[in-house]
């Protein structure tokens, strides 16, 4: 492993990380179901980017840059329903 593929391994997991504290709730709210959806969904994009955007910045293609919306749209969207209906199931025990 050269010396541009950790830097783009360190870049890639950079943007996952401020990705994640954008969208991870940022205090406690009333609806327990969407402060876990959104904490599923930061999760999933921190994941995606890190694991896919360092071939993108590798080599700067689009072809990279739509296979990390083609994971990230639907694994996003996945952790966002799962992480809401976890919230959901946990507010009904309480």
């Amino acid at each position: 492993m050269g010396l541009i593929e950790v830097f783009a391994v360190v870049v890639s997991v950079g943007f996952g990380y401020l990705f994640f504290r954008l969208i991870k709730p940022k205090t406690d709210s009333e609806n327990i179901a969407l402060d876990y959806a959104q904490l599923f969904f930061a999760w999933s994009l921190f994941i995606s980017t890190s694991v896919t955007m360092p071939q993108f910045l590798i080599t700067p293609d689009s072809a990279h840059l739509f296979m990390w919306l083609s994971r990230t749209i639907p694994f996003g969207l996945i952790a966002f329903v799962v992480g809401f209906a976890y919230g959901k199931f946990l507010n009904r025990e309480k």
